[in-house]
Parts: C-alpha cells; sequence; structure tokens
C-alpha cells in the first residue's frame, strides 16, 4: 500500500525515547525520514493483512498471493 494523497493531516506522538531513537536509526538506515519510514512499516503491515484504505480494492494479504503463486507453478515446465 502506498499512501498517495496529499498530507493536510496533523497527528502528535508521544512516544518514548527509546522508540525515537530506533526509528531514527531505521529511518537513516533506509536513508527515510521518520515519518516516511512510518509510512513505509504502515504500508507493509497493511499490505500483509490485506487492510486497504476506503475506495481502493482489496487485495489478498501477502502470505496468501505467495502461497497462490506457488501453487500456480507447481508442474509448470522448467
Amino acid at each position: 500500500m502506498r499512501f498517495t494523497d496529499t498530507k493536510s493531516e496533523t497527528l502528535n506522538l508521544r512516544v518514548s525515547p527509546t522508540f525515537k531513537q530506533v526509528l531514527k536509526e531505521a529511518a537513516d538506515h533506509e536513508q527515510r525520514s521518520m515519518v516516511n519510514m512510518l509510512e513505509v512499516l504502515l504500508g507493509d503491515y497493511c499490505d500483509r493483512k490485506g487492510i486497504v484504505p476506503p475506495g481502493q480494492k482489496a487485495a489478498p494479504p501477502a502470505h496468501k498471493r505467495a502461497r497462490a503463486d506457488r501453487r500456480a507453478h507447481v508442474g509448470a515446465p522448467a
């Protein structure tokens, strides 16, 4: 899932100093901002769980898509 709509909402979070430091390190490692890192993590989670925003077509969760892909390749010539 990608969040492509215009950013116009504000969200204030209180987190532990450890959470903030780990988020900053993860974001720095991926060369992202902390907000973008949270968007990527949430998008990946939603993809795995089959959660979609209102108005978008639901895709099966990632683990079910992988299982379907394996079944499609069973018996296929190598």
